[in-house]
This record gives structure tokens, C-alpha cells and sequence, in this order.
């Protein structure tokens, strides 16, 4: 019961998001590189037949049909005949992050670099335990 609801559930993203469109228009191009290089006798004229558009089949149709069916969406804002696109995204302003500033440190007049007077122990000498 729970892989059924699953499946539905599937199927019913699939068709809101318009893959099934997707899925006619595969399916139809699968069928028409078929048809179309075994009518032709050649894969590239069959190809070349299956994606010029001059040639649609019933599917092809059907798909053309069911992307270019209008939403029942009336509340989206429509500028020039298409629809506009409101991203969240869009309103928020840029954020530029930039590196921080050079810090300058002061140097004191009396800082002086320190010489050692001499060289250290080679090798360096072991711990005793005690």
C-alpha cells in the first residue's frame, strides 16, 4: 500500500512539473528514428527527418498540444503575452564580500633584530628521567 501512495505520488510531481511532456515527446522521437530509418533505409536521413519539425507525428502533436495548453494559474502576472517569473532571490540585494584591510602594526624604535651570540647544540641534548 505504501510503494502504491509512493508511485502516485511520483506520478503526480511528474505531470506539475510537465514531464509527461517529456515523456510523449521522447517516446514519439523514439518512434519516428525508427519508422523514418527504416521507411528512408538510411539512420542519418531518418534522423535528419525525425528532428527538422517538418514531419510530426500524431505524439509529436499530442505533445506540442498538451505543452502549449495554458496553466490554470490566472494569478501569475503576465508581461508581453509571456509569463513573468517572480524569484525570491530577484528583491534581495547583492552582498559583496571583500577581504579585510592590511592591518599595520606600529614598529617600536627600540625593536631591533635578535642576534644569537652562538650557534646551538648539535645534537640536541636528551631528557633525563629523573
Amino acid at each position: 500500500m505504501f510503494a502504491a501512495a509512493r508511485w502516485i505520488m511520483v506520478l503526480g510531481l511528474m505531470v506539475s512539473i510537465g514531464l509527461h511532456t517529456v515523456v510523449i515527446q521522447s517516446a514519439a522521437w523514439a518512434g519516428m528514428l525508427v519508422s523514418y530509418s527504416l521507411e528512408k533505409g538510411s539512420v542519418a536521413q531518418g534522423v535528419s527527418e525525425t528532428f527538422d519539425g517538418a514531419h510530426p507525428c500524431p505524439l509529436c502533436k499530442l505533445a506540442k498540444t498538451t505543452e502549449s495548453t495554458p496553466a490554470d494559474d490566472k494569478q501569475a502576472p503576465k508581461a508581453d503575452g509571456k509569463l513573468k517569473l517572480h524569484l525570491i532571490a530577484d528583491a534581495a540585494p547583492a552582498i559583496v564580500i571583500s577581504a579585510p584591510p592590511p592591518s599595520v602594526y606600529p614598529v617600536r624604535a627600540e625593536a631591533k633584530l635578535h642576534v644569537l651570540n652562538h650557534t646551538p647544540d648539535t645534537p640536541p641534548p636528551r631528557r633525563s628521567l629523573a
